[in-house]
């Protein structure tokens, strides 16, 4: 099975949890109804985030693929850098370091997904987005834990604990407290 494959089958029997716990604890409560106020913020975007797709003419990047990843990045803060967070008026200093500063969200969401070669994607099977968007953030759960990538499963059936808690720092009690972009996604392509 490929990763493509692997992510669709997730994609296919994605349960949203109604909580993100961690043992006794709730650290996330009514994740649906989050999922619900994010997706509803991002479709009122949607015309931000189709300025930034509109400047990749082929292959089409797809507006929502920019919403999801300024949600995960950025928590939808538009003076923020899509790569990893930081303000968009200063230089980078976490990976990908050493980018910006840029006059527009839009400036820097371009640099950005150009980085990620987010603007060569010509499959768009939710498989092979699913399997891009986690390398947006790095394929050491897969590659060296063998667990689901909490940026994509966190608050499902396919994600219970593991996380990175800083760049190359593992742990594997700590739980994610961001609710999974698979969970967005289904949600926000649901109605698009």
């Amino acid at each position: 099975m490929t990763p493509q494959q692997k992510h669709q089958q997730l994609f296919d029997t994605l349960e949203i949890l109604p909580q993100i716990t961690k043992g006794n604890s709730i650290i996330i409560s009514n994740v649906p109804a989050i999922i619900e106020r994010k997706v509803a913020t991002m479709r009122s975007n949607k015309s931000r985030y189709e300025e930034v797709s509109h400047r990749f003419v082929n292959p089409g990047l797809k507006w929502w693929l920019v919403a999801l990843i300024h949600e995960m990045e950025c928590t939808q803060n538009f003076n923020c850098y899509l790569g990893n967070g930081q303000p968009i008026n200063k230089k980078t200093t976490i990976v990908p370091a050493g980018r910006g500063p840029f006059a527009t969200f839009a400036d820097g969401a371009v640099d950005a997904l150009k980085l990620q070669r987010a603007d060569q994607i010509t499959d768009w099977s939710l498989g092979n987005v699913l399997y891009f968007l986690e390398g947006y953030n790095g394929y050491g759960y897969s590659k060296y834990h063998n667990i689901n990538s909490p940026y994509l499963w966190s608050g499902s059936n396919h994600y219970a604990s593991g996380k990175y808690v800083s760049d190359g720092k593992y742990d594997p009690d700590a739980v994610s407290s961001q609710i999974g972009i698979a969970l967005l996604m289904k949600s926000l392509l649901q109605n698009a």
